[in-house]
């Protein structure tokens, strides 16, 4: 899920974990930018995004801004549903938190 500070509307964090609903992520209010499903492959070091969010929609990641730390060195990749072709997101300009 990606979510924007009201103070900082344009800057995007990813926020992930395991949920009943997306919403259990968020402390407060948050603009949200999407949503969707992951699977992390801590062997081969790769985070897989897919799908969207029933509450939230299709994930935007122009606000793919600030990533967890301890996510460093993983290749973030993204496929509009499980098992369809992935795409390797552009993680350069990131600030990792």
């Amino acid at each position: 899920m990606l979510i924007s500070d009201p103070a900082t509307p344009l800057i995007g964090t990813f926020v992930y974990g395991m949920v009943f609903q997306h919403k259990e992520l968020v402390k407060g209010y948050a603009k949200t930018h999407g949503g969707g499903w992951f699977h992390k492959d801590d062997d081969k070091k790769v985070m897989t995004l897919y799908g969207c969010s029933g509450d939230y929609g299709e994930p935007d990641f122009r606000f793919l801004d600030r990533i967890p730390s301890e996510l460093k060195g993983y290749t973030f990749v993204y496929a509009p549903d499980w098992g369809d072709a992935e795409h390797e997101l552009d993680l350069s300009d990131v600030e990792w938190f």
